[in-house]
């Protein structure tokens, strides 16, 4: 009980500091409506997050899976042949196949990546803005319209 006491005191304290300043006295309606919207805006960066994630692991699966089909697939052509040769020239083409795979997944996976938190920055970015102008427009008396 001594501790919601000791927060009204400070509230009450700030809120006379501002009165004998002049200040204009803020909207806490409207202080509470943006701090709801900045907790939407959170939420819903951390999900655009996690679906970016989620895509991405989703992904590499698919990547493991295509490289183990690969793999199984080589090793059959390794396996009932006989000739050197062919077989050196057959681990050679897997070889290439294999680096250009990895080096096309990594591309891949950091576009998604980077796709990922871009768009969650986005939606922080166009709340921040929110946030700043609606500040501006309480601290100028003004009324959002």
């Amino acid at each position: 009980m001594t501790d919601k006491k000791a927060t009204e005191d400070l509230v009450s304290m700030f809120m006379n500091f501002g009165k004998d300043m002049n200040l204009p006295s803020p909207d806490l309606e409207a202080l509470v409506e943006r701090h709801k919207k900045n907790l939407q805006a959170l939420d819903t960066a951390a999900k655009t997050a996690g679906t970016g994630a989620t895509e991405i692991v989703t992904r590499q699966r698919e990547m493991v899976q295509e490289a183990l089909n690969e793999i199984a697939t080589m090793a059959e052509k390794v396996k009932g042949g006989t000739d050197p040769q062919a077989m050196m020239t057959a681990q050679s083409e897997f070889a290439k196949r294999s680096f250009e795979t990895a080096i096309k997944n990594t591309s891949e996976l950091a576009g998604l990546a980077q796709k990922s938190s871009t768009e969650a920055f986005k939606v922080l970015q166009q709340n921040m803005q929110e946030t700043l102008e609606e500040t501006r427009m309480m601290m100028m008396g003004q009324t959002k319209k």
